[in-house]
């Protein structure tokens, strides 16, 4: 969430302290800390020139590599308030590792409440053209209008199921290795509601792509693929960066002799994907069926988040692990309505 002035004054002035200052605060008093200037001890360790593992090496003397969970909050009783971080910053690098949605985004913006009034602007060609102009005539003018719609953003999560006593004899490696594929399928959720976004709009009037049929139902041929990329290339005037398709889509896509040719692709050997007209193909197993979905990335879409990755931090800290849930608040957004395309075979 954005931070007001003062506060982001009152996180520079902490984490600018001296080491040592920093080092003396632990346990709960350093977890009260962080939580009310919104940091977290990612943050508090960068400004010490340390990380978590080499952290717990000095203060607790524990190595997390081996450490199994109970006996980490055996080993000091500041211990336990570190915990809710560690589980946070797993769940964080699984995100972070495979979604796609990243590269296919123009920014993340973060917003204050749950509900965002998007501004946006409407083009005009007409009004955009450069005229010839007279000397000494006046020069014509355009006029940039924009629009405003409300967004609803959406909660997303995943839980945790398992009692304190399952995971208390796990090691706190093995269980972040399990953190890091729930960020996984958080990244893949993510992933679903951008493919979703991109075709269908983000729920306001007028924000779905522009539709346009193959040239014989329920086939594919590469003419499909070009009039796609012309259509947003030179009829909508933005750059194809990105092509996205389904698992099935992309079997019919690097079967075409057009993109199998050895002189200008090497999937076959290598499995790096082709990139049709110069475009960055992107598989998204939840890409909608049927529908090749190009656009420039720079100006499709930007994401919306009211609050990043949450974990229930209280439970964690009294060993309550049953139910235990690890959500965001995030959507995605249209900002340019005609910088993606949608090239369907079911109509």
């Amino acid at each position: 969430m954005p931070y007001r002035d003062d506060m982001v004054r009152e996180r520079i002035a902490f984490l600018s302290q001296d080491a040592t200052r920093l080092r003396g605060l632990k346990g709960q008093g350093l977890y009260e800390t962080l939580n009310g200037l919104g940091l977290n001890h990612q943050q508090f360790f960068r400004a010490l020139d340390t990380n978590a593992a080499d952290y717990c090496a000095q203060e607790f003397g524990v190595d997390l590599s081996r450490i199994t969970v109970d006996r980490f909050f055996q080993s000091d009783p500041n211990a336990k308030w570190l915990f809710p971080d560690v589980v946070r910053e797993a769940v964080l690098t699984g995100l972070q590792r495979k979604p796609a949605y990243p590269e296919l985004i123009a920014r993340d913006e973060a917003v204050p409440g749950a509900s965002y009034v998007m501004p946006f602007v409407t083009e005009s060609a007409e009004n955009e053209e450069l005229r010839g102009v007279a000397e000494g005539a006046a020069i014509p003018e355009s006029q940039i209008t924009h629009g405003e719609r409300m967004i609803r953003i959406d909660k997303k999560g995943r839980g945790i199921v398992a009692s304190y006593e399952v995971i208390r004899r796990m090691s706190v490696d093995l269980l972040r290795v399990h953190l890091m594929r729930i960020g996984e399928r958080l990244g893949r959720n993510l992933d679903a509601r951008l493919a979703t976004v991109l075709v269908d709009g983000d729920g306001a009037p007028g924000t779905a792509a522009v539709t346009i049929n193959t040239a014989t139902s329920g086939a594919w041929v590469y003419a499909d693929v070009v009039k796609g990329f012309t259509t947003l290339a030179m009829e909508h005037y933005f750059r194809p960066t990105h092509m996205l398709a389904d698992s099935a889509l992309l079997r019919t896509l690097l079967g075409m002799s057009e993109f199998k040719d050895p002189a200008l692709f090497d999937f076959a050997r290598t499995g790096a994907l082709p990139t049709p007209l110069g475009a960055k193909l992107v598989p998204l197993a939840d890409q909608p069926a049927n529908k090749l979905t190009l656009l420039d990335a720079g100006y499709a879409v930007q994401k919306l988040t009211e609050q990043d990755v949450l974990v229930e931090s209280d439970k964690l800290i009294n060993q309550q692990w049953d139910r235990t849930y690890i959500t965001a608040v995030t959507d995605f957004a249209v900002l340019y309505e005609k910088a993606r395309v949608v090239v369907r075979s079911d109509w």
